[in-house]
Parts: C-alpha cells; structure tokens; sequence
C-alpha cells in the first residue's frame, strides 16, 4: 500500500489533494489496524499456549458474542461520526454526545441479550445474574472503545488510532501474561485481559484524544454549523440505517466462534477463534481504505469516487499477498500452538478465510461511497443477503465440518458480496445523495 499515493494522486479529474488525504488517512488507520491484528494475533497464540483448548474454547466463544453484540450496537453511531463530524461547528459536539449516548443505550440492550445466550448456552460457573451483568458491562465498554476509532476517523486525526490501539493492545498482552502466571487461578483471563484495557482506551480517547483533535480540526476548518431538527433526523435515520447495514455483518462474523462452539465443539470454536484472527487482519486493510473513502467522499465525493476502482485494486493485491502469507505460516503456527491444532486443517480453514477476504474489497470500497452518499438501504439488502447466505451454510456444513464449516460459509456469502460489489462500482458515480447535508459557514 505505500505505492498508493502516488499512483492516485494523478488519476484525472481527482483533485491530488483529495488522492493524499485518503492515503494518509488509510495508512494511519491500517497502521493502528495493523498494530491490532499483530498484538492480538500475538494474543491468540499466547492464550493457545497458555490455556488448555477446552476453556479457550469457551472463553473464545464468550468474547465472540460480547464482541458480536458490541459491533451491532456501535457501527451504526460510528459510522454516523465517520461522514457526519466533518459538519464541524457545535454540530459536531452535539452530534459526539449523541453518538456516545445511543452507543451505550444500544450496547447495553445487545449486551443484554448477549449476556443471556452465553449464561443459557455455555453455561458458566457463575450464577445467571452475575453472568448477565458482567457480558451486558464488557458489552458496553467494548463498543464505546470501537466508536473511538471512528469518531478520531472524522475528526481528521486517524493519526491517534495507532497511538490508541497500540497502547489497549499492548496493556492487554501484558495482561494476559500476569493473569496466566503472575495471578494464577484468575476465573476467564481472556476476556478480563480484553476487556480491562479498552476501559482505559475509552477514558483517554473520550475525555483526551477525540476532543483535541475536534479543537485541531474546528481551528484549520471553522464552521457555523448548528445542531438542528435536520441533522437529528438525519443521524438518527443513518445510525438505524448503518446499524442494520453493517453491524448486522460483523456481528454475524465476530459471533462464528460461539456458533461453532454451540454446533461442533469448544475445541472446533478454539482452531476457528485463532484462524479467525487471520481473516480479521486481512479485512482491516480493507475497512482502512473504506473508513478513508468514505470521510473523504463525505466532503468531495466525485474526486472520491474516480478513486474507488485504483484503491480496489491497491486492496486486492495487498490481501492477495498478505493472504498467501499467512496461509503458508499456518501450518508452523499451528504446530506451535500445540497437538490440540492440526497443522493442515488450520491451513485449510486460514486459506479459505483469506479466500474470503481477497473476494470482498469491491464491496467494501462501493458500499463505504454509498454510506458517504447516506444511501444505506441497497448497503443493507446485500448485507442481509450476506447473513442468510452465510448461516444457512454455517448451519449445513458446521454440525459435520467444525471450524473449515464456518469459513466456507464466508466464501459462499463473500462471493455474493463480490457480484453486488462488482455492479455498484461501475455505478458509483451516479450514486445521488440521499439527502443534503451541507455545511454551513465553513472556510475555504
């Protein structure tokens, strides 16, 4: 991706500008992204050696729903501050406060239901109230610390994510070696080691990061803009929208862990949990460029929009080489990770998530324009499909095949992503606006 720059920055009829703003803005949210991924691969392997796969397994499955339900309740206010913050002015103040409210009302009703599948399903030791309390808790801090990267993203300081996630990552590997050594006989070290630093993470990003470079941006860019009836309407009917769109995706993914748990075994959720950390790592390049695109496009959108197909490939041959990587890396991993894994199998389950991955970036790219245009809807019906496709495979293939079950399934949902993906970005420059969101009073 350090090519990207360049060769964007001279496509006709894109200003360079607008090129430049979405490279660094993607390379500074696929750096925190990437310190991410690695950190938490890092993590996964750890807990693999450390704790035995049985329990893995179902503490992986428990982190997968609170996860699962933390992504459903957070994209759709986070998305909202990706394409609606740069409105500058008191408008984006109100609108912060906004988001953070309707983040933690939502979380806490996802994390509601999240923490009464896991005390039905898994069966904790501890009793069903606490059980639901503490996954409903984790719930909510895990989706006011997804909403920071976002709403950085929309202030223009995507800088600040590296600086965030690198440090929640960091304190959570360090962590998680107390808890397995230094405090033996702690009751789920994966999920205290997870969720104990993002606590820390919401309070510096909330209360340090997010305001100043609100400030930053309010100075370089001033605007008059005002919270008004038109802009609530707007956000509301974006955050529901997006919500459905996108957070009904990522919640089906996160939660694969839990169903191949619940379907197969805890041992089958412990292989596809670690695989899984490959797939996540490969769609994060992905979801880089689009968060980019799309605060991009929400302020020069024709400029964008000549760029989609160049940034498209820029991520298909990234994941594509990326994806092989860790495909041949498996096996030793693997081997590392212990008998419990199987060398070939988890090759096999790791080669059919990155296949999954390299197939989608179009869709990513289109649907991230889409979302800037605030045109949800057609986002919403090619997610929807997504989903139906993926559990009617996951429920066919799991109950026999276990963690290679459930990645094949995302093949089989990715490919219909990549058909709407491959249409929509033929059309995206006639996506029209579905609503005007002008801002006003801002300065040249």
């Amino acid at each position: 991706m350090t090519g990207i720059g360049r060769r964007h920055a001279d496509v006709p009829g894109a200003g360079a500008a607008v090129g430049r703003r979405i490279t660094r803005d993607s390379l500074w949210l696929a750096a925190g992204y990437a310190v991410t991924s690695l950190s938490g691969f890092v993590f996964w392997m750890l807990a693999a050696l450390w704790i035995p796969q049985a329990q893995l397994g179902l503490e992986a499955s428990a982190l997968a729903v609170i996860m699962a339900a933390a992504a459903l309740a957070s994209n759709g206010p986070g998305s909202a501050l990706v394409v609606m913050l740069p409105l500058g002015g008191r408008a984006a103040w109100s609108l912060l406060g906004r988001a953070y409210a309707v983040t933690t009302a939502l979380s806490a009703g996802t994390g509601l239901v999240a923490g009464v599948l896991v005390a039905a399903v898994l069966r904790p030791d501890p009793p069903v109230v606490v059980t639901v309390a503490v996954v409903t808790l984790c719930t909510v801090v895990w989706a006011l610390f997804n909403v920071q990267t976002q709403a950085l993203a929309g202030a223009a300081d995507a800088r600040s994510t590296l600086l965030l996630n690198g440090s929640a990552n960091l304190l959570k590997l360090a962590l998680l070696a107390v808890l397995a050594f230094g405090a033996a006989g702690t009751v789920h070290p994966l999920v205290t080691a997870t969720i104990a630093p993002a606590v820390c993470a919401v309070a510096v990003g909330a209360l340090v990061l997010v305001p100043r470079a609100l400030r930053r941006e309010q100075a370089r860019r001033p605007s008059a803009q005002t919270w008004d009836a038109g802009i609530a309407r707007a956000f509301a009917l974006f955050t529901a929208q997006n919500a459905l769109a996108v957070g009904v995706v990522l919640c089906a993914g996160l939660s694969l862990s839990f169903v191949v748990t619940a379907l197969a075994s805890p041992e089958e959720g412990a292989v596809f949990a670690i695989a899984y950390q490959f797939s996540v790592a490969l769609d994060l390049v992905g979801v880089s460029v689009a968060t980019a695109l799309a605060k991009s496009a929400a302020a020069d959108f024709d400029p964008s929009a000549v760029l989609a197909r160049s940034y498209t490939r820029s991520v298909f041959f990234a994941v594509g080489a990326l994806g092989a990587c860790a495909t041949v890396a498996t096996p030793l991993l693997f081997l590392i990770a212990g008998k419990g894994y199987p060398p070939l199998y988890g090759m096999a389950v790791v080669g059919a998530l990155a296949l999954a991955s390299l197939i989608r970036p179009g869709y990513d790219i289109w649907s991230a324009l889409a979302r800037a245009r605030h045109r949800v809807r057609p986002v919403l019906w090619s997610n929807l499909l997504y989903v139906c496709i993926l559990f009617t495979v996951v429920l066919l293939l799991v109950p026999s095949h276990g963690a290679l079950g459930a990645a094949l399934a995302m093949v089989c949902g990715a490919c219909a992503l990549a058909a709407v993906g491959a249409v929509g970005l033929r059309r995206v420059r006639d996506l029209a606006p579905a609503h005007a969101l002008e801002p006003k009073g801002v300065a040249a």
